[in-house]
């Protein structure tokens, strides 16, 4: 196995590098090794875009080391009408395996109602492992690749994936904050959620939804457990998640939800079909927004858990992650 190089990146010029970006476009030309970035203290304005085998981003403060842009899917793109969802994003996470620790990453293009959606991160490698990250947004905070098969509007899946293969990816995401409003932490990924704190931010519509998973037919699909949801949104106005696509799957397991949960937990996207074919349950939750029972979502819920737990023992064997 090869060394892990570390190059160290740091605004003020006193690292290898003063950005991500160049940095990262460096090591292009030896693109298998093993790097780790780390990455002092500062303010870095840019949109890095990796595509490398096996990189950690390990940032010197997670309150302190910030990735900040601020790129909505409404803003102009050269020759063509609007950016869209997936040229959004402020870093992108490609290539075979990502690690992110103890930084954080922010789209700050305001609210969806007028900015569209904006990701802050758009994670697409095979495995992805963060740590001690905050994910700031509003709609649209995390993309959890892969895209669904196919898109629903034209030119709906403009980004850099969209003629590419859809390939699973395997993500964890431990002791993190992902804030957001509309469906924002969404995709196609078999994804866990380990004690992260998950902040509902009001903004200009009355509705809000954390997940709004596209789960391929088959695949586990979301896991959150022992997370906490507290925002600052009003009570009840927030729902679980929704189905972007038939086969969507999430559960939640021993977290405390917040009374801004909405008493129906969940929403059927304006199609009561997805009520039979979306894989959502809740088990041993607490606080103000838990229930035993929703309109839907819970009838399968002992055989989805059953199948969570397996997974989850899976993922963090894979992750090398204690429980």
């Amino acid at each position: 196995m090869q060394e892990r190089k570390t190059i160290i990146i740091a605004a003020d010029g006193s690292g290898d590098f003063t950005t991500l970006t160049a940095a990262v476009q460096a090591q292009q030309a030896d693109a298998q090794q093993p790097v780790r970035f780390y990455i002092k203290k500062g303010i870095y304005r840019e949109r890095p875009f990796i595509e490398l085998a096996d990189y950690c981003l390990q940032g010197e403060s997670r309150t302190e080391t910030v990735f900040t842009a601020g790129v909505g899917g409404r803003d102009p793109w050269p020759g063509e009408e609007k950016t869209g969802t997936f040229r959004s994003y402020t870093l992108f996470l490609g290539g075979s395996r990502a690690e992110v620790r103890d930084l954080t990453v922010e789209n700050t293009a305001g609210d969806g109602a007028k900015a569209g959606q904006a990701l802050a991160v758009y994670a697409d490698a095979a495995r992805v492992y963060m740590e001690n990250v905050t994910l700031l947004g509003n709609q649209d905070t995390l993309f959890t690749a892969p895209l669904p098969a196919q898109e629903r509007e034209k030119n709906g899946f403009r980004g850099p994936r969209q003629d590419t293969p859809r390939l699973d990816t395997v993500q964890y995401y431990r002791n993190c904050t992902i804030r957001g409003n509309i469906d924002f932490i969404f995709g196609g990924a078999n994804a866990v959620f380990d004690r992260c704190r998950i902040e509902p931010w009001r903004h200009a519509k009355p509705i809000s939804y954390i997940t709004a998973p596209s789960t391929p037919a088959g695949q586990p699909g979301y896991l959150f457990v022992d997370c906490t949801v507290q925002g600052n949104c009003p009570a009840g106005s927030v729902y679980l998640g929704r189905p972007w696509r038939r086969d969507a799957a999430c559960c939640w397991l021993h977290c405390h939800l917040s009374e801004e949960i909405h008493p129906d937990g969940w929403d059927n996207w304006n199609n009561p079909e997805n009520e039979t074919t979306a894989r959502f349950a809740e088990y041993e939750n607490t606080g103000r927004g838990a229930a035993a029972a929703r309109a839907f979502g819970t009838v399968n819920a002992p055989e989805t858990l059953q199948k969570q737990l397996e997974n989850l023992t899976a993922l963090r064997a894979m992750f090398d992650v204690e429980g």
